[in-house]
């Protein structure tokens, strides 16, 4: 794998990579549950990971590159023997998500007793959420479980994190080494509040002080990694095996269930529908757009175009202003140009989306969806809920069909 990666770069010799680990602790007990296993250049200005990482996506072979440091974390945490962590933590680009199998290092790793988080940023996120999602969804499949990284240092992560629904939420060292502002508050609510409904564990980074340990427990975190608990620093190889992952380690939860279905019959299940004409529906739509607009901190606006088509006049200017500041913005079935700034994708002939008119909104506080289908000339079926977890239900349906953000193409597609 080096000699072929040595194509992204003439000048460093990536046979020299290394792995190092990081500890990351109980801020109760002290006591180590994992290690984040780090890529280090060989000596020299090629020291820096992100250097090499920039290099090779400009090469066009980042998720090579990326998917070599995992196996190489992966091989020398096996080979470290009873010195390796249990449970390991990984970092993956989002243009890096592979299409395979997991590599036999990670299923050797899993079968020994031990546990695999891989860290997505937001990026990952905003640039192809509904590869994303089927991606997370296949790694719960074989106990892999997800963090999402830098959580705080772009609002954007908070409105779109139920879609990912990481086990883990990693809190971007800024709020635990800056001051505790309102935007600060915000954040440490909204994690607090997803941490609680998803059974997920909360991790600070960036702690070095007494002083950030103190912050990063008072902003509901429960591990913390940085320098004050160890620096990143290569592993002295012992003999046996580690230990199975204790208790403490973040363990991957039931994979998600199928998410391309009708919105309409998964609410259904739940709730009763009532009929109405379709203008009654269409003000429906209108207040939720208009919640969409009006709501406070960063959210996802997803829908089909409905009866009336693609969205024109004041549903359009509606739209448009809604993108402006929300995490993402969807248009499902539209046939003709979106407003600015709005996603789209086309519906397949046999896609039930084809016949419903479903809205979602969903963000750090908020939640509520639309589903509706005709039932008769001038009529529709049709409820408005707000249960979160129905409402996610709908919208991750909608996620699923998201198309890319442009210049967001994966591997493979």
């Amino acid at each position: 794998m080096a000699d072929a990666l040595r194509v992204v770069d003439t000048e460093p010799d990536l046979s020299r990579l290394q792995t190092v680990f990081q500890p990351i602790v109980d801020l109760t007990s002290g006591a180590v549950v994992a290690h984040e296993g780090l890529t280090r250049g060989p000596a020299g200005a090629w020291r820096c990971p992100e250097r090499l990482f920039r290099h090779a996506r400009g090469q066009g072979r980042l998720a090579e590159l990326d998917e070599h440091c995992r196996q190489l974390a992966l091989a020398t945490a096996l080979e470290a023997g009873a010195a390796g962590p249990s449970a390991l933590f990984l970092n993956i680009e989002p243009d890096g998500i592979p299409l395979g199998p997991p590599p036999p290092a990670a299923v050797t790793f899993l079968e020994r007793g031990g546990r695999i988080v891989l860290e997505f940023t937001e990026r990952a996120l905003t640039g192809d959420p509904a590869r994303l999602q089927w991606f997370a969804t296949r790694l719960r499949h074989v106990g892999i479980a997800v963090a999402l990284d830098d959580v705080g240092s772009h609002p954007d992560s908070l409105a779109l994190m139920p879609f990912l629904r990481p086990e883990v939420v990693k809190l971007d060292q800024r709020l635990v080494q800056g001051p505790l502002d309102e935007d600060a508050a915000r954040v440490a609510a909204a994690v607090g509040a997803y941490a609680e409904r998803n059974d997920a564990v909360v991790l600070a980074e960036g702690i070095e002080t007494a002083e950030h340990e103190r912050t990063a427990r008072a902003l509901g975190a429960t591990l913390g990694q940085g320098y004050r608990f160890g620096r990143p620093a290569a592993l002295e190889p012992a003999a046996g095996t580690p230990p199975p992952a204790g208790p403490g380690a973040p363990r991957a939860r039931a994979p998600e269930g199928p998410t391309r279905v009708s919105p309409l019959a998964a609410v259904a299940r739940a709730r009763p529908l009532r009929r109405g004409p379709v203008d009654e529906v269409r003000v429906a739509a209108d207040v939720l757009e208009q919640r969409a607009q009006s709501a406070e901190g960063p959210t996802v606006l997803l829908a089909t175009v409905g009866p009336d088509g693609a969205p024109c006049g004041e549903r359009a200017r509606r739209f448009a202003a809604v993108a402006e500041h929300s995490a993402l913005v969807t248009l499902l079935g539209a046939t003709t140009a979106l407003p600015p700034g709005v996603r789209g994708a086309t519906l397949g002939e046999a896609d039930p989306l084809r016949g419903e008119w479903d809205v979602a909104v969903v963000g750090p506080h908020v939640a509520a969806a639309l589903v509706a289908r005709p039932c008769g000339t001038g009529e529709m079926e049709y409820t408005v809920v707000h249960e979160r977890d129905l409402v996610l239900e709908v919208a991750r349906s909608l996620m699923s069909r998201t198309v890319p953000a442009p210049g967001a193409e994966m591997p493979g597609t």
